[in-house]
């Protein structure tokens, strides 16, 4: 309903609107990411959490080797799209990974909504951005 109010009664354009309406309702993020494709460009923007959404990925939270749930944890690697994976629990399995959606805009502090470019390019984006 938001999406609605915004685009045909407040007349804002969908790549301003949709931005800041994903952050109202972050809730929708936990479940699902949401694509806005046009002619010129697509973008999928999809949710990232630093303790079960590490970069976007959907990681299990139990443990490969002990089977231990809820024990999973993650830590910053060091680079952008990279985590380590660790079990806090006794038996101490680790692994280092590499975010599967790449190339993408992450957010900055490691939640929110990060930004892959489907089609198209960042230029095209920034041009659409500033016409809207």
């Amino acid at each position: 309903m938001k999406l609605c109010h915004k685009l045909f009664i407040e007349c804002f354009s969908v790549i301003h609107a949709l931005p800041a309406l994903l952050q109202e309702e972050e809730g929708l993020g936990e479940h699902t990411g949401v694509c806005l494709l046009s002619k010129s460009i697509g973008i999928r923007y999809f949710w990232c959490h630093t303790m079960i959404r590490p970069y976007g990925d959907k990681i299990p939270l139990q443990c490969p080797r002990c089977f231990a749930l809820k024990t999973v944890s993650f830590s910053a690697g060091g680079s952008p799209g990279k985590y380590a994976v660790q079990c806090r629990h006794s038996c101490g399995w680790r692994a280092e990974c590499i975010a599967e959606i790449s190339p993408a805009s992450y957010p900055e502090h490691g939640t929110g909504w990060g930004k892959q470019i489907l089609y198209g390019t960042e230029a095209d984006f920034q041009r659409a951005w500033s016409c809207a």
